[in-house]
């Protein structure tokens, strides 16, 4: 008995004493000599990238300008230049949120290819007549051949051949007293379709408008809510949100905006509400971006079109008189996909390149595109800008991410 017992007190003391160096050196202060975590990698400011933006603005006489940049689907740069508000002396920030007038029409795009993608809708349906989406809800007047062809295609890709009055003016800012509704009645009635659809590309405004009561009469939500439910929110962008006409019904965080030459004095004299489907979104630079990449059919971040729809999304009309670079609501240009959008006091864009980068880039200022020999020059300036920012000084950027 005693042999057992002290065969078992050695044993004890053969664990213990074994177990206890094992147990000081796996808690020795050597192998952990700073406990505090490690800090992530934060942005810093880029002085190649800066001089750019800073050059373009005083040369242009733009207050204002916000950017975000992603490589290989990371927000490796995002800032503000210059001021969102000259009067009040504020500071441009990547939360400041602007119009973006025609690139509005990509969302557009977007959400009638979600609703293709879930089966609610083809792209060949007739818009107009007994058989159309929108049936004859809208106008007083019977309507022609011409009309009752449209289709959604021809309206997103801007091969509908008209909405337009006298002088061919786009029907789009007429009679701004007017609500939707009004509106698309009176349109109806008093802008012609003076082409067959389907056989030339013209850029008229008001193709979109259409397109997104479109949207509100498939889903049964109104255009907005649809987004945000089906792909804003999932997505996490958060400051998507409609314009106001009106500077007094400014949006928080909303820039002011400032024209130039014909334009100055009518940043706020538009009905922009009714502009919804062509050109009335508000959104920060970062949060466009992320949903650039959110559709741009790069694997680098979960596309939310499918790859059949995104083939879809892409396709133009075809040769001239008709556009093989307009899609439904995004341009092709070469490896490259953008859109542009101006409005008085606003100029936005966006741009990507296969090589995995992409830009998104919002002046709360703009030239006067009333005036070609002042315009041209800016345009040109503008996309040569965007090219340099996806094309050269690639090696600058850490590898962080703050999407």
């Amino acid at each position: 008995m005693k042999s057992q017992s002290l065969t078992k007190t050695l044993f004890r003391a053969i664990v213990f004493f074994g177990i206890l160096p094992i147990y000081f050196w796996s808690c020795s202060p050597k192998e952990d000599t700073d406990p505090t975590p490690a800090k992530p990698v934060t942005q810093v400011d880029i002085p190649v990238i800066d001089g750019k933006i800073e050059a373009f603005l005083a040369a242009q006489k733009i207050p204002g300008a916000s950017l975000a940049i992603s490589k290989n689907g990371k927000l490796v740069y995002k800032k503000g230049y210059g001021k969102a508000d000259v009067e009040g002396n504020v500071d441009m920030t990547t939360n400041h949120r602007m119009r973006v007038a025609s690139v509005s029409k990509t969302f557009t795009g977007v959400a009638i290819m979600r609703l293709v993608q879930a089966g609610k809708l083809n792209l060949d349906d007739k818009v107009f007549g007994a058989d159309g989406i929108l049936g004859t809800t809208y106008g007083t007047k019977a309507y022609n051949d011409r009309v009752k062809s449209v289709t959604v295609k021809n309206l997103l890709q801007m091969t509908t051949g008209g909405w337009v009055l006298p002088n061919d003016r786009d029907a789009i800012d007429s009679n701004p007293a007017m609500n939707t509704t009004a509106f698309f009645n009176w349109m109806m009635d008093n802008a012609v379709l003076k082409y067959n659809p389907g056989s030339q590309y013209w850029y008229i405004n008001t193709n979109y408008f259409i397109a997104a009561r479109i949207v509100e009469k498939v889903s049964g939500k109104s255009f907005y809510q649809f987004m945000k439910d089906d792909f804003l929110t999932p997505l996490g962008i958060n400051s998507a949100v409609y314009g106001k006409s009106a500077m007094t019904n400014l949006h928080p965080d909303e820039t002011k905006y400032y024209g130039q030459g014909a334009l100055k004095g009518y940043e706020y004299n538009l009905n922009i509400e009714r502009r919804d489907g062509d050109g009335g979104l508000v959104i920060s630079a970062p949060d466009l971006l992320k949903f650039i990449l959110a559709i741009d059919g790069n694997p680098s971040r979960p596309d939310i079109l499918d790859a059949s729809t995104f083939q879809k999304f892409i396709e133009g009309s075809g040769p001239a008189p008709l556009n093989p670079n307009f899609g439904n609501g995004i341009l092709k240009w070469n490896t490259r996909f953008l859109f542009y959008g101006a409005l008085p006091g606003t100029r936005s864009s966006y741009m990507t390149e296969n090589n995995g980068m992409a830009v998104a880039l919002i002046f709360n200022g703009n030239a006067d595109y009333t005036n070609n020999s002042v315009y041209n020059p800016f345009v040109q300036a503008h996309q040569a800008l965007l090219v340099d920012l996806i094309t050269k000084d690639l090696n600058v950027y850490l590898d962080i991410d703050q999407f």
